[in-house]
């Protein structure tokens, strides 16, 4: 099949959906499929290269706004290869995908939508709030089919909910991390990774790492990601400046780890800890990548975050956005780390990449059939 795949922010960025979009994009392609994207080029690269056998097609960007990028080439890029493509698979959160869905004939349609957007309040902040909703409910709208992280999150969502009988879950690929086995350390270590922005919960995170040394003291919070390059930009002078302020010991900020480390930042921790707090995580791969490297996690009590370690057991869920119950969730684990262990092939029984594009390929090959018998 030829497919198209079209989003804002694609690799090298490295975010939850660019990194879901790159490694379903790759194992399609691995699996014989001509496989191109079109996103835009936020950040000076080549406009048009191979990674790993997909064509990656960038266009310029006009202007950057908060998270979203200006780029009217990509409209037109985006509708240009559709018209060649089998099968045409929109990512969303996206401005551009309502006009964009618009033409492109709905039988070609698969939209993935990862979260409903969440700002900051604001007069600026409502209007595009507006304006996206109202774009995504026109490409899902128009799609033939609607891949989703999990039901139970999209039963709440403020646009995708309308929608549910188009719907298919399918979670998200997962890296094929090596096993490195686990690190033992003097301290026990409480890490996080992802990008150090808002919504990811970090201010809660290191308050209840603080608390948590008032009894603790053999402990240490390890922040991966990237916090120079993120698109909206980074809390990470405002997080700086409380630490600084009340001396929270035994905070290493370490930057963006290079992939080939992962595994062993991983299997470095004692506890993964995921605090985001509002519908922008949906899922949260990262928690999969920690518990396939031994790590058990403790995640916020939001709608999708939350059945990772509920279908797996490997960890405990905490209340959002709450600094007492996040320390008490830490010390669980602490004392009683055997409870919350699982052999690596349990979690690989329930999510991979493998099982995700089984599932991708099961519905675009439907569509294109659906297509060629129209042909006939």
């Amino acid at each position: 099949m030829k497919i198209l795949v079209i989003l804002n922010y694609y690799f090298p960025y490295v975010s939850g959906l660019s990194e879901y979009a790159r490694l379903l994009c790759e194992e399609l392609s691995r699996r014989g499929n001509e496989v191109t994207v079109v996103t835009s080029n936020h950040d000076n690269l080549e406009k048009e290269q191979v990674i790993n056998g997909v064509h990656v097609l960038r266009t310029p960007v006009w202007l950057k706004i908060s998270k979203g990028t200006i780029s009217p080439k990509f409209i037109l890029y985006a509708i240009k290869y559709s018209k060649q493509a089998d099968v045409v698979n929109l990512h969303l959160p996206m401005l551009e995908s309502g006009l964009i869905s618009l033409f492109i004939p709905k039988h070609k349609i698969i939209c993935t939508y990862h979260c409903d957007i969440n700002l900051s309040k604001g007069l600026l902040n409502k209007l595009i709030l507006k304006i996206m909703d109202m774009s995504h409910t026109v490409a899902l709208k128009r799609a033939e089919n609607i891949a989703v992280n999990t039901i139970e999150y999209m039963e709440k969502s403020r646009v995708a909910r309308s929608f549910i009988k188009k719907m298919h879950e399918i979670s998200p690929p997962i890296k094929a991390l090596p096993e490195t086995g686990k690190m033992e350390h003097e301290k026990f270590r409480i890490g996080f990774c992802g990008r150090i922005v808002e919504e990811k919960g970090l201010d809660i995170l290191i308050k209840a790492f603080e608390q948590l040394q008032k009894s603790k003291k053999d402990v240490v919070l390890v922040v991966g990601g990237d916090y120079s390059s993120v698109a909206g930009g980074s809390i990470y002078p405002k997080l700086k400046e409380y630490i600084d302020i009340n001396d929270v010991k035994n905070v290493l900020f370490v930057g963006k780890i290079p992939e080939e480390k992962m595994a062993e930042f991983y299997s470095s921790l004692d506890v993964f800890v995921l605090p985001s707090v509002n519908s922008l995580e949906s899922f949260g791969m990262v928690q999969v990548e920690a518990m396939l490297c031994g790590t058990p996690v403790i995640a916020s009590d939001l709608y999708g975050v939350r059945t990772i370690v509920g279908k797996t057991g490997m960890g405990l869920i905490c209340k959002k956005g709450n600094v007492e119950d996040l320390k008490e969730c830490i010390i669980k684990v602490m004392d009683n780390p055997k409870d919350y262990h699982k052999m690596r092939s349990e979690i690989e029984e329930v999510y991979s990449t493998e099982i995700t594009a089984d599932k991708y390929i099961e519905i675009m090959g439907n569509m294109n059939e659906r297509q060629e018998r129209c042909r006939r």
